[in-house]
């Protein structure tokens, strides 16, 4: 009797099931002993008692497992952008020079102004020749003299500026370093729980 108890509220279980993509056949089959069993899928019916199988009309029901959280987007500003980064590590922004030439550049709060190597420069069609102004860089092992070349456009992530001088000067293990004269023109919110820096117009 607990027997028959147990398998009328399995199949009731079974009945209130919901439809979803995956379903399993329940079938129906009594063994030598006249013991009924109900098995999902003939494969799970043994062999010896697979021709006297019954397939019911209940179904088992699977649902596809939830997907798991994900990470909010951060929230950009209009006119704005955001540049993510790994915390504790160096904050690289991509930038585009001149409509097309990628770059990265380390975001220096320290460097008065940007400065991009010759190599990229020279890939954007650029020519150190043409220095529009001339200014010295001081660092420990001395003085240089450092060329300013006009850039068409600049763009860090979203944001899109125009017509802007910038060093050309080779950083070493970079393409340049993002100063001052781009970043005060934003406000600059550096989140390191979320490993965001958010550049957001004043």
């Amino acid at each position: 009797m607990r027997r028959m108890v147990v398998l009328a509220l399995t199949l009731v279980a079974l009945a209130g099931l919901t439809p979803s993509p995956l379903s399993a056949q329940i079938y129906r089959w009594v063994d030598g002993a006249g013991v009924p069993h109900y098995t999902e899928g003939l494969d799970a019916v043994p062999e010896r008692y697979r021709a006297g199988a019954t397939p019911l009309s209940l179904r088992t029901r699977f649902t596809a497992p939830p997907e798991p959280d994900r990470p909010a987007e951060p929230w950009t500003p209009p006119g704005g952008t955001v540049i993510r980064y790994s915390p504790g590590k160096e904050i690289v922004a991509d930038v585009k020079i001149n409509g097309g030439t990628s770059a990265r550049l380390i975001l220096d709060t320290g460097a008065d102004r940007t400065l991009i190597s010759r190599r990229v420069l020279a890939a954007a069609g650029v020519s150190v020749s043409r220095a529009v102004a001339t200014g010295r860089i001081v660092g420990v092992t001395g003085t240089d003299r450092l060329p300013f070349v006009m850039l068409d456009s600049f763009e860090v992530g979203a944001i899109r500026l125009g017509r802007m001088p910038v060093g050309a000067y080779d950083v070493a293990d970079t393409d340049g370093l993002l100063g001052r004269d781009v970043l005060d023109r934003f406000n600059v919110a550096i989140d390191p729980a979320q490993g965001v820096v958010t550049l957001a117009p004043k």
